[in-house]
């Protein structure tokens, strides 16, 4: 049996490139969650020396962190989406495909809260940013997948009313009636049920 001792200087640079990654991960945090309150405070595109006050780092920090103001707040719609999908995946309860539709509605206000930070950055970046425009095509298409995967493609005139039913079911009608029309969940959810049963009624 070996009595070899440990290498203590070993040890020790191990520890010390672990507190200099948990340190570099607190940082990138900060500066997120810095980016985060300063939009939720009402600025939708805060400069990279205002998160860097927010966030108590030094600005070098920040681009040290982050190639360009574009990743930081493409890391922000990431950690969204990977926070709300487990949410959008989950099963219906109702078994007919105009109570999932219905239930589509709850699930696309509900999910609005988390989201409307990132939304929004997108939207005011986009036009700015491939990548950002990218992000915006690709959250676009996945609310449309959520109304495919329920609506029934038998039905007359589908093309229509998958098109309808996707703009009514989309994370910019919840903004209007939520921040533009000042409406409450309960309302909103209300308005865009009533929506989507006018879209449906008459299909058998």
């Amino acid at each position: 049996m070996s009595s070899k001792k440990p290498d203590l200087k070993i040890i020790e640079n191990q520890k010390s490139s672990d507190g200099r990654r948990q340190r570099s991960q607190r940082s990138r945090e900060k500066i997120l969650e810095a980016m985060w309150a300063l939009m939720l405070d009402g600025d939708m595109d805060p400069s990279a020396a205002d998160i860097a006050e927010k966030a108590g780092v030094g600005l070098r920090s920040v681009f040290r962190h982050f190639e360009d103001m574009d990743a930081i707040h493409r890391e922000l719609v990431l950690l969204a989406e990977e926070k709300v999908t487990p949410l959008l995946m989950q099963p219906y309860k109702a078994q007919d495909w105009k109570g999932q539709l219905v239930e589509l509605v709850s699930r696309t206000v509900d999910l609005w809260d988390p989201l409307r930070v990132p939304h929004a950055t997108v939207e005011a970046r986009r036009f700015k940013s491939d990548i950002l425009m990218d992000d915006y095509k690709r959250s676009r298409m996945k609310e449309l997948a959520a109304v495919k995967a329920v609506l029934p493609t038998d039905i007359s005139e589908y093309e229509i009313k998958l098109l309808a039913l996707d703009s009514v079911l989309c994370f910019s009608t919840v903004r209007r009636l939520r921040e533009e029309r000042k409406l409450s969940l309960a309302k909103t959810k209300e308005v865009m049920t009533h929506m989507v049963e006018a879209i449906i009624k008459d299909i058998p």
